[in-house]
């Protein structure tokens, strides 16, 4: 379940999944691909109801369909920046974007634009015609594109390409002109209004400035404002490495919280546990191998990781985080309240 989840992961950069939290399959999980969802448990669940949902919600949380909730997760990992043109504002983008973690791809179709000495932090350097983008950069879900060609027809072929694959940031530099006859020839060519709408042209956030330097700040900080515009949880790559490698456990993650709980929702934690027996008398915490990862320590993470030992599927408990007395009160002076989902693997 979780190794299809990170093997997609790894290839896209970004995985949206979901997991019923209520009704006859809850515990099922499915991957969306290519916009439909794909089971990844062995339950029999009919996804169907429930599609919509998963496809409108945009960031990780819980969501209902009808009577039912869901827990959505989206897992990002590896952003790519990809400039298309390797022009003056294209080297200071480059170096802000890899300070920012970006795998950065330069492309161009002049080789002497695109060499090691005007792009030092690039990790890869392209020459070829930007007629075959295709060619030479796959597809990727988490991918934001800076258009920064020479000329108005080196935009259009660029946006041409892109607007036929999976994006998380379109951007185009140009005048508003400009601008405003690529989108008139590209819906001449059929692509339509809803689509040329995701183009941010012309690119970067209007912050003045007209330096090379000045623009690629513009241009980041509004990647950086579209990358970060809707939740996705961490991806503990601890975590990811531990279910890579088999073992055998129970997945916890933070579903739902309130108050001043430390770690947010999509937090994730695996518990490696020894496989229980009816007849066995081991007490629980010996069950208890390993873990990587963390739902936020202290009692709750502590009273979390000993029912491990017990998990034989999926299941959701609620942890109060209270100093004052009562039957679920941990102890913990921060307050409010956070739910796990338990999941079985492997």
């Amino acid at each position: 379940m979780y190794r299809e989840i990170y093997e997609e992961l790894e290839r896209t950069g970004r995985v949206k999944s979901a997991v019923l939290l209520g009704g006859e399959h809850a515990g099922s999980r499915c991957m969306v691909k290519d916009g439909q969802c794909v089971p990844v448990t062995k339950e029999e669940a009919d996804w169907t109801p429930f599609e919509k949902a998963i496809l409108e919600t945009k960031e990780t949380g819980v969501c209902r369909a009808g009577e039912t909730e869901l827990f959505v997760e989206i897992f990002l990992k590896n952003p790519h920046l990809i400039i298309l043109g390797g022009g003056h504002v294209s080297r200071p983008t480059a170096r802000i974007g890899k300070m920012l973690g970006f795998h950065v791809t330069v492309m161009d179709d002049r080789e002497e634009f695109v060499t090691p000495e005007h792009f030092p932090d690039a990790d890869e350097r392209i020459t070829g015609s930007f007629e075959e983008l295709d060619k030479w950069i796959p597809p990727y879900e988490n991918a934001y594109y800076v258009i920064v060609t020479r000329g108005h027809k080196g935009d259009s072929t660029c946006a041409r390409h892109i607007f036929s694959r999976p994006y998380a940031y379109l951007g185009m530099i140009g005048s508003k002109t400009k601008v405003k006859l690529t989108r008139e020839k590209l819906l001449e060519e059929g692509f339509t209004a809803a689509q040329l709408d995701t183009l941010h042209a012309p690119i970067g956030l209007p912050i003045g400035g007209s330096l090379p330097e000045e623009i690629a700040v513009s241009i980041m900080a509004q990647i950086v404002q579209v990358k970060n515009a809707h939740y996705a949880a961490y991806c503990d790559s601890r975590v990811e490495e531990y279910v890579r490698e088999g073992k055998r456990g129970v997945m916890m993650t933070i579903v739902k919280k309130s108050g001043s709980s430390p770690r947010g929702v999509g937090s994730k934690m695996f518990v490696e546990t020894q496989d229980r027996k009816e007849e066995d008398r081991i007490p629980a915490e010996a069950r208890i191998l390993s873990t990587q990862g963390s739902i936020g320590g202290g009692n709750v993470e502590y009273e979390a990781t000993k029912h491990c030992a017990f998990v034989t599927g999926t299941e959701v408990a609620t942890y109060t985080l209270t100093s004052r007395d009562g039957q679920e009160n941990l102890g913990m002076i921060c307050g409010g309240k956070v739910e796990v989902l338990f999941e079985k693997v492997g």
